[in-house]
């Protein structure tokens, strides 16, 4: 951020990665409450983003995901997060940093972030 001018554009997906940051923690403390369930997308290319050469390849650019029913192991820190998602039956580990995020989605609610 320049000293010049305040960057609200910077600000603003700052303070969005957080509320996705804190609905996860949300969940990893509580559990998903009532018919809440996440649409996260994200770009796979991103620095730091972790998913496997098959999934990849079927998504070069960018996947969506859904926190709902069957997730395992969701991890999360001030810069990232991991979970454990299934595709077509196969279990896959995804570490995705906040900042590779494109949207968030809570369809329960019609609460939506881009």
């Amino acid at each position: 951020m320049s000293k010049e001018t305040i960057d609200y554009p910077f600000l603003i997906d700052g303070a969005m990665r957080a509320v996705v940051r804190d609905a996860l923690r949300h969940v990893d403390r509580y559990g998903l409450p009532g018919e809440h369930h996440f649409f996260i997308s994200f770009q796979t290319n991103y620095p730091g983003v972790s998913i496997s050469p098959q999934l990849k390849a079927r998504y070069p650019e960018e996947v969506t995901i859904v926190i709902q029913h069957q997730f395992w192991d969701l991890q999360i820190t001030d810069e990232k997060f991991q979970v454990m998602l299934s595709f077509n039956n196969i279990p896959e580990k995804l570490v995705v940093p906040f900042d590779a995020l494109t949207a968030f989605a809570d369809p329960s609610i019609k609460f939506g972030l881009q």
